[in-house]
């Protein structure tokens, strides 16, 4: 992912946004958990990464500066507060061994992928 990706919405519905609990988001360290899904709703794998907010805005989304293993890399999450909670103190581990500290906010997303396309082609 990168900071180039096509927005999902232009805007997010207002039930979805908080502008002022997004704008505190900025400088704090989210852990964001995605969970991939076939079109059938079968778990196809689990990501998590971990970055500082660099921005938060209601059409372009989130922006995270990535640490750890992505380190020097960015990505863009949805325009969406609702999903994002407050940390726990405490480690969060994450897939290939490293362990977040105390990160101060998370979001947890699932992504169900496409249907496979029709076949076309006569049998």
């Amino acid at each position: 992912m990168t900071d180039n990706d096509i927005p999902i919405l232009s805007a997010p519905p207002p039930e979805h946004w908080d502008e002022s609990f997004a704008q505190g988001l900025v400088g704090k360290i989210m852990l964001v958990n995605l969970t991939f899904l076939d079109a059938e709703g079968e778990l196809e794998g689990r990501e998590a990464f971990y970055g500082v907010v660099i921005t938060a805005d209601a059409e372009a989304g989130i922006l995270l500066d990535l640490l750890g293993p992505q380190d020097g890399d960015t990505t863009t999450l949805p325009p969406q507060t609702s999903n994002i909670t407050a940390a726990k103190p405490g480690l969060y581990p994450l897939t290939g061994g490293e362990t977040v500290e105390n990160p101060d906010f998370l979001s947890s997303w699932t992504i169900a992928g496409p249907e496979e396309p029709a076949n076309d082609e006569d049998a």
